[in-house]
């Protein structure tokens, strides 16, 4: 369990048995575990007490079995742990220099596996995952219901696929076999393919500086990265609308002093639920981080700043253009969430 309360699976299937070494953990089978402790290396050791092993799990999700044969019995001593004949083995203990100390209760003897002793167990090396503002595609701290892209390779199918809201009316974390977690949490998966997933950050990260995220498909760890938690990482979608409904462009300016509509994602915690994955309905929450928006460095009269209706992880901001003071043509638009600034946007006035 996770400090924010967040409960999940690290090793087994659920059902008894002894299968897995050197595959996920979590597809492993054990039997009667009685004893975990884990290292300062993110490596975890388990007493598998009825299949009469000491199975260790690494930091990349895999499993290896490190102590005993798998058959009762007693031997061993003064030899590669490997090979040795354990008896029902139970609560462990790490002493200071990494040596692992645990009950062999069948046999009647408190046993010891020196770390030098320990045959060390095969290094997976991850593919490395970038983790993007999904409209900027600028890296850094992310922020509580932002809406991000995870880049990689083998995180999910090779034909991409597209989320779909549950019979909750809330988009699911798990999305044909592609799972992302920060901190443990599961992330709503609005996209998943072999090279790219986007996700809405869950809003648990609200309370960590950092948090580690994990891709899995299929059970097996595809990639991990640890990043930055601010409280937003605003960004502004090019797409803004006009009065009548019609997307600003060259083609399509706004007239001046009148309202037109914006979008950006990673405002940060909302006076809502803060629920990850949830369509946003009325009242639609607001973000408690103050909102200012620029155009032509002229600040605009904000009507209404909070979540777009219907959809997940989006800011819709209604503003008013400046009149007088702003001349037609291209025009620069600056969004500031917090401290926070989004990269900023043109649209076009007449």
């Amino acid at each position: 369990m996770n400090p924010a309360g967040v409960i999940s699976a690290v090793a087994g299937t659920g059902a008894a048995g002894a299968s897995g070494d050197e595959g996920a953990a979590t597809d492993a089978r054990l039997s009667s575990p009685c004893g975990v402790v884990a290292d300062d290396m993110g490596d975890i050791f388990i007493a598998d007490t009825g299949n009469h092993r000491i199975r260790q799990v690494t930091p990349d999700g895999v499993i290896h079995s490190i102590a005993g044969s798998g058959t009762a019995g007693f031997a061993g001593d003064g030899s590669p742990a490997a090979g040795a004949l354990l008896n029902g083995p139970q609560g462990l203990f790490l002493d200071g220099a990494g040596n692992l100390y645990f009950a062999d209760t069948g046999n009647n003897r408190i046993r010891r596996l020196v770390r030098d002793a320990v045959a060390p167990a095969p290094v997976t090396e991850l593919p490395v995952i970038t983790v993007v503002n999904a409209i900027s595609l600028r890296g850094g701290a992310v922020a509580p219901g932002e809406i991000a892209t995870i880049f990689g390779a083998g995180l999910g199918p090779d034909t991409g696929v597209t989320g779909a809201l549950d019979a909750e009316g809330v988009l699911p974390g798990v999305l044909d076999g592609v799972e992302v977690r920060f901190d443990g949490a599961l992330a709503p998966i609005f996209y998943a393919q072999s090279g790219q997933v986007n996700v809405q950050v869950p809003y648990t990260v609200a309370s960590s500086e950092t948090v580690p995220v994990e891709v899995r498909y299929q059970g097996k760890l595809a990639g991990a990265a640890r990043v930055a938690v601010a409280p937003s990482a605003p960004a502004m979608l090019a797409l803004v609308i006009n009065p009548d409904g019609s997307s600003n462009a060259q083609s399509t300016p706004a007239p001046r002093s009148t309202w037109i509509t914006f979008y950006a994602t990673g405002e940060g915690l909302t006076d809502g639920w803060n629920v990850a994955g949830k369509p946003a309905q009325a009242p639609y929450p607001r973000p408690l981080l103050p909102i200012a928006l620029s155009i032509a460095g002229v600040n605009a009269e904000i009507l209404f700043a909070g979540s777009a209706p219907n959809m997940i992880g989006v800011l819709q901001i209604n503003a008013r253009v400046p009149g007088g003071f702003v001349a037609p043509g291209e025009t620069a638009v600056a969004l500031t969430v917090g401290t926070a600034k989004a990269p900023p946007i043109t649209i076009w006035l007449k």
